[in-house]
């Protein structure tokens, strides 16, 4: 498996092709909920992978909730001496719920930051309620945060992980999204960020400069590891990130620091997971190698064909829409669907589902599809 998917990341053909789905949310969710089907009960997530016989993903790192860094290998974040974290868990907020949330504050001598997030989807997820980011002022409390900040290689974790994973799976970290979908997504919110855009033009780039810098900072910590691929965390999207921010924030950002990972003998790819019929002929000027996720219709808004041109000679991880792995979708029409993307992309193709195999879907369709790889490969 592991040359195999080397073989993918240095354009070489020949090689069999690799099935590698996402199952840690299914897993999670299912395992919270206790309804996990009685043939993995009792089985952590390695051994579900083992015993359909697929390639593992997302096992190399521990759990974290709410975020694409969950199983995967990532830096330790150490902060400043002068800034605080703190964390609380409560259940109910203002009197507007009974769920759960957690409250994150960092205070620093500049000023403090606080976010706010409620508890989804069995406890396994997380989504905003209130941003660190919401005026001017608190750009110079994060950019303080930044600048106090050291990333820091987990040696312990990346043993364990090579231990258990080293012979099967290149290793691939990821990291922050890019500057202008890190507010968007994670820190500011989409709508805040458009307004601080068109209201403080200069003060917002010189803040995603900012930002830039600390990935810079990540970047260089992983100088001279054993990590094959770099993945920037973005969760892509045309409606969020529409072409005129695409190319004033992104193709620029990319283009700069493609050349630092490839100069570290890396690959880089993004999470493009949203709808990109606008973006996808624009994805050749970044300079990455590929793209994860790329969702196609029906549950996105590309055909495969699209996804060929628009891409190029960049590698696909993923390609088949998750609602083919529902129990309402015709079987046939998810055998259909994979033969025909394995003709399209392959050898340019780690088949995956596009973004995940979901909460209520098939576990034994994935065992379907890995059996219909072996066909592909024992006639290639």
């Amino acid at each position: 498996m592991y040359e195999n998917i080397m073989a993918v990341y240095e354009n070489r053909e020949g090689r069999p092709l690799v099935f590698q789905p996402r199952l840690r949310h299914w897993y999670d969710v299912n395992f919270n909920a206790g309804t996990i089907p009685e043939r993995y009960q009792g089985m952590y997530l390695d051994e579900v992978f083992r015993d359909i016989g697929v390639t593992p993903r997302e096992v190399w790192g521990p759990r974290r909730v709410n975020t694409e860094l969950s199983g995967y290998f990532a830096l330790n974040t150490v902060e400043g001496d002068d800034v605080e974290v703190w964390t609380r868990r409560l259940s109910g907020y203002k009197g507007e719920s009974e769920d759960d949330y957690l409250i994150t504050e960092y205070r620093t001598p500049v000023g403090d930051l606080r976010q706010v997030q409620r508890y989804t989807e069995q406890n396994t997820s997380l989504m905003n309620v209130e941003y660190f980011l919401k005026s001017l002022d608190d750009l110079k409390v994060y950019e303080f945060i930044l600048n106090e900040r050291r990333y820091v290689w987990d040696q312990v974790q990346y043993k364990w992980g090579e231990k258990k994973y080293g012979e099967a799976i290149p290793l691939r970290a990821n990291i922050e999204r890019t500057p202008v979908l890190r507010l968007i997504v994670g820190i500011m919110g989409f709508k805040k960020t458009v307004t601080m855009i068109w209201k403080h033009p200069e003060e917002m780039r010189e803040f995603m400069g900012v930002l830039e810098a600390d990935h810079v900072k990540q970047i260089n910590a992983y100088k001279g590891k054993p990590v094959a691929e770099l993945n920037f965390v973005d969760n892509m999207h045309h409606d969020l990130c529409p072409p005129p921010y695409f190319k004033e924030y992104v193709i620029p950002f990319y283009q700069r620091m493609m050349p630092r990972i490839h100069a570290q003998g890396m690959v880089a790819t993004s999470h493009f997971d949203g709808y990109l019929k606008q973006l996808l002929p624009l994805v050749g000027e970044t300079g990455l190698d590929g793209l994860e996720c790329v969702t196609p219709v029906p549950q996105g808004d590309v055909t495969l064909d699209e996804m060929k041109e628009g891409m190029g000679d960049m590698f696909l991880r993923d390609g088949i829409p998750a609602v083919y792995m529902c129990n309402w979708t015709p079987v046939k029409v998810l055998e259909n669907y994979v033969m025909e993307l394995m003709e399209t992309f392959y050898p340019r193709l780690i088949l995956g589902i596009s973004d995940l195999l979901p909460s209520n879907g098939e576990i034994e369709r994935v065992r379907l599809v890995k059996e219909m790889v072996d066909k592909f490969n024992a006639e290639l």
